[in-house]
């Protein structure tokens, strides 16, 4: 296994549409590798979550979780399983909204409040190949939308629709009770 490079914002492979995995790709070493790499790169950059696209390749593939521990800082509420999914899609959007705080690994040390569904239905593959349908809800719920959007060329920011909020993390942390 091995830690990637995460791709930062301003490289092409961030905005461009991410391509579908075949499902007789998927038992294939190198892919099983390749997501075994994901998940190591997310658990040393302490992420939610990772797209394929944000480690550079332009692949319909998303880890979300962590394989060792809850996610920095995150209430125990917001600590999310290990989940692979190839193929991912978002339906049943909730009508309830949410607005919280997101940072990205490909968008450096930036934070700012992100509205989005409260609830929605996530189907895709696992990492076997089996269809799968998670319910999402809360935080699960926000990194899925997040992870997904990458696969669309999308990062946070381009969800924000008031950049008051917009700060450096080192800063947020300092100071996020302002912003609240």
């Amino acid at each position: 296994m091995a830690i990637l490079k995460v791709a930062q914002l301003g490289h092409p492979v961030l905005r461009k549409k991410a391509e579908p995995v075949a499902p007789e790709q998927i038992a294939s070493a190198e892919l099983q590798a390749f997501i075994a790499d994901m998940i190591e790169t997310n658990d040393e950059y302490n992420g939610a979550g990772l797209a394929a696209p944000q480690v550079h390749r332009s692949l319909q593939i998303i880890v979300v979780g962590s394989s060792r521990r809850a996610v920095e800082g995150g209430d125990e509420e917001d600590s999310i399983p290990l989940i692979t999914l190839i193929n991912p899609k978002l339906s049943d959007f909730s009508a309830e909204m949410e607005e919280d705080w997101e940072g990205c690994l490909s968008v450096g040390d930036l934070w700012g409040r992100v509205r989005r569904a409260r609830a929605a239905t996530v189907t895709g593959l696992d990492r076997d190949g089996k269809p799968a349908t998670i319910k999402a809800e809360g935080f699960l719920a926000r990194v899925f939308q997040h992870e997904i959007d990458h696969l669309h060329g999308k990062v946070f920011l381009d969800r924000m629709s008031d950049f008051s909020s917009l700060s450096f993390r080192r800063e947020f942390q300092r100071f996020h009770e302002l912003y609240e």
